[in-house]
C-alpha cells in the first residue's frame, strides 16, 4: 500500500508540472518543478523494490525532493506572484516522503489517511495558496464624486507607509502605488483610505484605470524581477475586489497598459514588421477578438493606445498609411484615418498615438517618407467617430493627455518657449518658470511650480482670463533622487480626480488633496 500511495503522490507531482506557476514561474514545464517531479517518480518506483537499499534510496530521494519543493514554494510566495504548481508539488512531496518512510508492509488504515491528506492538500494548495500572497481590505461601493475643478484651499494629506510610486484617478478618488507591492485607494473628498491591495515582495510595474475609471489595472512583477511575465489584477476601483487575475507580457519602461472600458489590447509579433492586435476581456478574462492587417498590408509596431471604446491600430498598405479605430467589443474597424501613399518606402513608418483622460479624443502623429502630402499627419480625432477635432502644428504638438483642454507647446533645446491653450489663450510661462507637473480642467490650466526657496505651489491660470491664484503645498525637501513615477520620468504628478485635485511626489512625501469646492 505504501508503494501505491507513493505512486499517487508522484502522479500529483507530474500534474504539478503542467499547472500554472504564476508570474514567478511563467514557463510550463518549469525546470525545477520538473526535476522534483522526476525525483518523486523515481522514489515511487524504488518503493516497489524489495531490497533494503531500494527502500533507503527511495527515502533519500523523497527527502531531497521535499526539501527542494518547500524551498521553491517559499521562493514563489516571497516573490508576491505565486502560482499553484509549487504548492501542489510540495504537498505531493511531503506525502511521498511519509509513504516511502513507513515500515513495510503498510496497513490500509495507514495508507487511506495519506491518500485523504494528498487529496485534501492538493485541493487546498490550488484554492488557498495563491491567496496567501495577497494582503487586502475592501470597501462598499459608493457613487463617484465629480472630477475636481475648483477646490478649497485647505488640503488633506495622506502619508503612505511605503514610498510612493504613482497616483492615478480611479473610483471615488485616487489610487496610490507604493513600494512593496502596495496599492491604496483614497477617498477624494476626505483622503481617507477606502481599500488596499498588496502583494508583499512584488513590485508594482503599472497602475492604470480604465477610461471610465470603474476598473483599475494593477500589474505586479515578481520580487526578483527575473521573468518575462507579470501578474495582472483587474480590481473594482470602488471596492478593491479583484474582478479578474491573469498573466501578461513583461511591462516596463515606457510600455503602457492601454485599456478601453472593456478590453485590454496587446500586440503579437507576426514577423516582417507586422503585428496582430489581441483583445483580452477585462471582466471575463477570455480573449474577445484578434485583428490583423488585411492581405497586402501590414500593421507596424506602435505602443498600444485606446479611446474610451476603441482600440487604435496602425495600418500600412501600398496606397495608404492609416490608423484604424477598432470597436472594443468586436474588433471590427469603426473608422479609418487615411493618408495617401504615392510610393512605397523602405523607411520605417512611425506612429505616435495618445489618448486623453476619459478616452474621448485621441491624437495621432504619423511619419512616413512615401506620403503624398503632409496634410493631416498631426491631428486630434474624436475617438468614437474618427472625425478630425483639430490639427496640430508639428513644431508645437498638443498635449491631450493633460485633461479636457489640450496644451500646444513649442520648445527649443528642451525648453518650452511658448504655449497655447485650446481656444487660443497664451500660457503665462513667467508665472511658473520651474514647472514640475501640469494638468487641465474645464476651466483652468494647473501647474505644480517649484519656488526659488525650495517650496512648491499649485498655480491656477483661469481659461476665462480672470486673475490667477496659487496654493502652497507643504512638502519636505526631497531626500533622494529616483527615476520618477511609473507613468513617466517626472517625479511629480498633478491629478484632477473624483472629489479632489491631488498632488504627489515620488518617494516618502505625503499625498496632498485639495477637495472640490
Amino acid at each position: 500500500m505504501g508503494a501505491v500511495v507513493a505512486a499517487l503522490a508522484a502522479g500529483c507531482a507530474v500534474a504539478a508540472v503542467f499547472l500554472s506557476g504564476g508570474a514567478a514561474r511563467p514557463d510550463r514545464p518549469d525546470l525545477e518543478v520538473a526535476l522534483v517531479a522526476a525525483a518523486l517518480v523515481l522514489a515511487a518506483l524504488l518503493t516497489f523494490g524489495k531490497s533494503k537499499g531500494a527502500k533507503i534510496s527511495a527515502v533519500v530521494l523523497a527527502a531531497g525532493a521535499t526539501g527542494w519543493a518547500i524551498y521553491c514554494l517559499s521562493a514563489d510566495l516571497g516573490s508576491g506572484t505565486p502560482g499553484v504548481s509549487t504548492a501542489v508539488l510540495a504537498v505531493a512531496a511531503i506525502v511521498s516522503l511519509v509513504a516511502t518512510g513507513l515500515p513495510r508492509p503498510v496497513r490500509w488504515w495507514l495508507a487511506v489517511p495519506l491518500v485523504v491528506v494528498l487529496a485534501a492538500g492538493t485541493v487546498t494548495a490550488v484554492t488557498v495558496v495563491p491567496t496567501l500572497a495577497v494582503r487586502s481590505t475592501t470597501a462598499v461601493a459608493i457613487a463617484a464624486p465629480a472630477l475636481a475643478d475648483r477646490v478649497v484651499p485647505s488640503p488633506w494629506t495622506w502619508t503612505s507607509p511605503t514610498k510612493v510610486l504613482d497616483v492615478v484617478a480611479a473610483g471615488a478618488g485616487v489610487a496610490v502605488a507604493g513600494t512593496g507591492g502596495e496599492v491604496t485607494s483614497l477617498d477624494g473628498p476626505t483622503g481617507a483610505v477606502r481599500w488596499t491591495y498588496a502583494r508583499p515582495g512584488a513590485h508594482v510595474r503599472a497602475l492604470v484605470p480604465t477610461p471610465d475609471r470603474l476598473l483599475l489595472l494593477a500589474v505586479h512583477a515578481p520580487g526578483d524581477g527575473g521573468t518575462d511575465r507579470h501578474h495582472l489584477a483587474v480590481l473594482d476601483a470602488f471596492t478593491g475586489e479583484p474582478v479578474r487575475e491573469t498573466l501578461i507580457e513583461d511591462v516596463h519602461g515606457a510600455d503602457p497598459v492601454a485599456p478601453t472600458s472593456t478590453v485590454l489590447p496587446s500586440l503579437a509579433n507576426l514577423g516582417d514588421d507586422n503585428f496582430r492586435v489581441d483583445a483580452l476581456d477585462l471582466r471575463g478574462g477570455n480573449q474577445r477578438w484578434s485583428w490583423q492587417a488585411p492581405e497586402g498590408c501590414v500593421s507596424p509596431f506602435a505602443l498600444p493606445a485606446s479611446g474610451r471604446d476603441v482600440v487604435l491600430a496602425p495600418l500600412l498598405c501600398q496606397d495608404r498609411l492609416s490608423v484604424l479605430g477598432l470597436d472594443e467589443r468586436t474588433g471590427t474597424p469603426r473608422w479609418e484615418h487615411r493618408l495617401p501613399v504615392t510610393r512605397p518606402s523602405d523607411e520605417k513608418a512611425d506612429y505616435y498615438l495618445r489618448s486623453a483622460p476619459g478616452g474621448g479624443t485621441v491624437s495621432l502623429t504619423l511619419r512616413y517618407a512615401g506620403l503624398a502630402t503632409g496634410a493631416n499627419t498631426d491631428v486630434v480625432l474624436d475617438a468614437a467617430t474618427g472625425t478630425i477635432v483639430s490639427t496640430m502644428d508639428p513644431r508645437a504638438p498638443k498635449r491631450i493627455t493633460l485633461g479636457p483642454v489640450a496644451v500646444s507647446e513649442r520648445d527649443e533645446n528642451g525648453k518650452v518657449t511658448s504655449a497655447t491653450l485650446d481656444g487660443g489663450m497664451a500660457v503665462d510661462l513667467a508665472a511658473c518658470p520651474d514647472r514640475r507637473a501640469h494638468a487641465t480642467t474645464p476651466t483652468a490650466y494647473l501647474r505644480l511650480c517649484a519656488s526659488p526657496g525650495g517650496g512648491m505651489v499649485l498655480h491656477r491660470q483661469e481659461l476665462d482670463g480672470s486673475a490667477p491664484s496659487t496654493l502652497p503645498i507643504g512638502w519636505p525637501p526631497p531626500t533622494e533622487t529616483t527615476v520618477g513615477l511609473l507613468t513617466g520620468r517626472a517625479r511629480h504628478a498633478l491629478v484632477p480626480a473624483p472629489g479632489a485635485l491631488v498632488a504627489a511626489r515620488d518617494g516618502d512625501a505625503p499625498v496632498v488633496g485639495f477637495p472640490a469646492g
